[in-house]
């Protein structure tokens, strides 16, 4: 943010003003298109439902559209399971992965195409409790017809809404943040799994853009604007908590604990005056009903039921469940990374390594120039990363089994580089912001195109093929081949890493009371 220097004159403070919001705007379109392309990239190249329940997200989105929220629930009262009636080409999708399904050494060649028409056919799906808000977005364009064409505009229109999220949180350091060096924390958040989830028809990428928007506009507002709430910026955390919360059955719970962590970095002496400007009043009592609606919703209909087939017996002793549960750490760590198709295909090592260097580097550089108690809160986010999902996972085994990944946890942990690089920002460190963000954005471009490229090999040849040939000569290859989907997501990748850049170097001096 410009910061305007004492005695300007009115006229003064509106053009610059003018000029923050046309930068802001700027960045926004920049996020927006770059994060977009980098997402259809995702669509395009990986094959119809390779993601985590695909087969069931479509045919929920294409039942929701079509005025049934919840379908014929074939059971008891917490039963997850319902009857849908959908065209039968959508009804038709549930088993067409089952040959490459959890098996990454077959190409995806071995898929029946999608068939059926649009008479009506009941199917039975395991996702009918959950939320309808982001189906009923994502499903409109199966009212369109039935083909593989409506299958991949749902994917779209699912990469849309994420990158709305992803560009909303660039334009808010823009706008808001006197150093933008929260900014590196927002490409270390967007991590291959991210792009993924936001890429396919999967309520999880939303929910995860959303907290990454919600996140950085939490760790400016808390830690640069207590004293003077934007209403702008109240009103882009209100909106992307809003939306964060109506989309899974965890999201309020997510929520609740991302304002435990801002509330534990803020200055505790300033929030009487922060709690009391009207645009906060409002927002938060927007939050608070969104919220109440969101949990009468999953209350009433037990939208925490999962389907399993695999429960835990009640004579296995609890320590043995939580010594699994933390075994399952392994799963669940990379998984927040980029672990693609469903649970199958894992990016490269030097993806991990790199992944877990950038956000341990983000996370120590904001410990270490923190207050001791914003020290602790960084502390206790990072174990709480691993330890939450344990716990939720062993507290639900006898009921549903080990049904936890790290995907699920990605509303949380995404806030963890935001957090600590928006506290590096307010400190000495925001004068190194251009090369801290740079080296960031480097090392995020490569890892990112690594991953992209072993999933595209994993499904043009197995992950038993061929290290470089497969580009020429696939098993399996999408719509669009396979090399123009590389390109194009190298060079989307590539945009969005000198974007945080550029960002992050026309960034202001820190504030002189900031720390």
């Amino acid at each position: 943010m410009d910061v305007d220097p004492v005695g300007t004159a009115p006229a003064g403070r509106v053009a610059a003003h003018r000029r923050r919001r046309r930068r802001a705007r700027r960045a926004f379109l920049a996020a927006f298109l770059l994060s977009f392309v980098a997402m259809a990239a995702w669509s395009l190249a990986t094959p119809l439902f390779a993601a985590p329940d695909e087969p069931v997200h479509v045919i929920k989105a294409a039942a929701v559209v079509r005025g049934e929220l919840v379908g014929q629930l074939a059971g008891g009262s917490t039963d997850p399971t319902a009857s849908v009636t959908v065209p039968a080409f959508y009804a038709g999708t549930r088993n067409i992965p089952a040959c490459f399904h959890r098996r990454p050494t077959v190409p995806a060649s071995c898929a029946p195409s999608a068939t059926g028409g649009g008479e009506a056919e009941k199917v039975d799906i395991y996702n009918a409790r959950y939320p309808p808000l982001y189906y009923a977005i994502v499903g409109l364009p199966s009212l369109l017809g039935t083909g593989d064409t409506e299958l991949y505009l749902m994917r779209l229109l699912s990469a849309l809404l994420s990158s709305l999220f992803v560009a909303t949180a660039f334009a808010t350091a823009v706008a808001w943040s006197r150093s933008r060096l929260v900014v590196a924390g927002v490409v270390v958040a967007t991590t291959p799994m991210v792009l993924f989830t936001g890429a396919v028809v999967n309520p999880v990428g939303l929910e995860a853009s959303a907290a990454i928007a919600v996140w950085t506009a939490g760790a400016v507002l808390v830690l640069e604007h207590l004293d003077d709430p934007p209403p702008g910026l109240v009103g882009v955390l209100g909106a992307s908590a809003c939306v964060l919360e109506l989309v899974r059955a965890l999201s309020p719970f997510w929520l609740a604990l991302s304002a435990v962590v801002l509330l534990g970095i803020a200055d505790l002496r300033r929030l009487r005056s922060f709690v009391s400007a009207r645009s906060v009043r409002v927002g938060l009592a927007a939050v608070l009903v969104v919220g109440a609606l969101s949990v009468a919703w999953i209350l009433t209909e037990h939208a925490f039921d999962v389907y399993s087939t695999t429960p835990v017996g009640y004579s296995v002793p609890e320590s043995t469940i939580l010594e699994t549960s933390f075994a399952h750490n392994d799963f669940y760590v990379p998984g927040m990374v980029g672990v693609f198709g469903w649970f199958d295909t894992y990016a490269p090592t030097f993806t991990y390594v790199a992944w877990y260097a950038m956000a341990g580097f983000v996370a120590l550089a904001g410990a270490a120039v923190a207050r001791l108690r914003q020290a602790v809160v960084l502390a206790v986010f990072a174990l709480s990363i691993v330890v939450v999902p344990v716990a939720i996972s062993s507290s639900q085994v006898h009921r549903y089994g080990f049904t936890w990944a790290g995907k699920d946890t990605l509303p949380f942990a995404v806030g963890l580089p935001i957090v600590a690089a928006a506290i590096a920002g307010t400190s000495v460190l925001g004068r190194f912001r251009a090369r801290f963000t740079g080296a960031v954005a480097l090392v995020a471009f490569l890892a990112q195109v690594a991953a992209f490229y072993e999933m595209l090999r994993r499904y043009a040849v197995g992950t038993g093929g061929p290290d470089v040939g497969f580009l020429v000569h696939p098993i399996w290859q999408p719509p669009v081949g396979l090399v123009a989907p590389l390109l194009v997501e190298a060079a989307a990748l590539a945009g969005l890493g000198l974007l945080a850049y550029l960002v992050a170097r026309a960034g202001g001096e820190p504030a002189a009371d900031a720390n």
